[in-house]
């Protein structure tokens, strides 16, 4: 399942981030080539940078933003 931008997801357990675990966090990149997905840049909260985690280690939450409410 693809998870689109701006979607927010939170990070499962066993991710290879694992300092990031029940973390919650904004999709802002999507890692796909020829329709296959590898992983997402997830903007952690209270984080500055993106993080990037395989796309099996994130779970959406349902919530969704728009791109007007960052930029």
């Amino acid at each position: 399942m693809k998870i689109d931008f701006y979607h927010e997801v939170e990070v499962k357990e066993g991710a290879r981030n694992s300092k990031y675990v029940k973390s919650k966090g904004l999709v802002l990149g999507i890692s796909e080539e020829n329709g296959v997905i590898y992983g997402y840049a997830v903007a952690i909260y209270g984080k500055e940078n993106t993080v990037y985690f395989e796309k099996d280690n994130l779970a959406p939450t349902g919530i969704v933003y728009q791109r007007e409410d960052f930029y």
